[in-house]
């Protein structure tokens, strides 16, 4: 269903008419309609980590650079999310602060494990990855809208572009905000909404696995107080 179907479909119940183009419409109200469809969508993409739109992103080393770019279509991470590396038998410790980062770079100490740390548009890792090492991770995509040839981009554009996620929680999105923008009753349709998303997350991973009694530690639950040598000797 493209986006133009989708508000359409929208129109009927809020009782406009059905516009023939939206969004080489000038009509204030299409206008806003292409504005409100878009911050919709990306409401719905942020609602949750949907699987649809995680990827997985490798870095390979070069035993020389310690920062790496983002993904062109970089979102967010998948939350939880890990970053494993093929040198470690563990995932790599995400660094809490800046400072914690610096401190680490200028207290002289022997790696123990991995690190790696989110700034200035790039991933950092430490200690330097060697040549071929490779680390992956989960992230999600910021690619929600498909084109009429399959290209995928960030938003809606075109009449015919189409929406990667649920159109009809799209379509029920549009209506309950555009009610609450006209400060209108919105409460039934928000719930409406509200209902399908909450189906849609619980069924979007698939069936959930049914674990029986307590679940053993591996060396992911484990960490040491401070994950290195002080001195730089063992």
């Amino acid at each position: 269903m493209t986006v133009l179907s989708v508000v359409s479909n929208a129109c009927l119940k809020l009782g406009m008419d059905q516009p023939d183009t939206l969004f080489s419409n000038t009509d204030r109200e299409y206008v806003e309609l292409a504005a409100l469809v878009n911050d919709t969508a990306r409401m719905i993409a942020e609602d949750y980590d949907w699987q649809l739109l995680q990827k997985v992103f490798t870095i390979t080393g070069n035993a020389a650079d310690e920062a790496f770019d983002l993904p062109d279509d970089y979102d967010r991470m998948v939350q939880p999310s890990s970053m494993w590396s093929s040198r470690w038998s563990w995932s790599l410790d995400k660094i809490a602060s800046t400072d914690q980062w610096l401190q680490m770079q200028t207290t002289p100490f022997t790696w123990m494990f991995g690190n790696w740390i989110i700034y200035g548009g790039q991933f950092h890792v430490l200690p330097v990855m060697a040549n071929a090492e490779i680390t992956k991770f989960f992230y999600v995509s910021d690619k929600i809208v498909k084109d009429r040839i399959g290209a995928l981009k960030e938003a809606f554009t075109a009449d015919d572009d189409v929406f990667r996620l649920d159109e009809r929680l799209l379509e029920l999105g549009v209506i309950w905000r555009s009610k609450k923008d006209k400060e209108q009753p919105f409460e039934i349709q928000k719930a409406e909404y509200d209902d399908l998303l909450g189906k849609k997350v619980k069924r979007d991973g698939g069936s959930q696995a049914v674990v029986s009694g307590n679940r053993r530690l591996s060396n992911r639950d484990v960490r040491t107080a401070w994950p290195t040598t002080i001195g730089g000797t063992p």
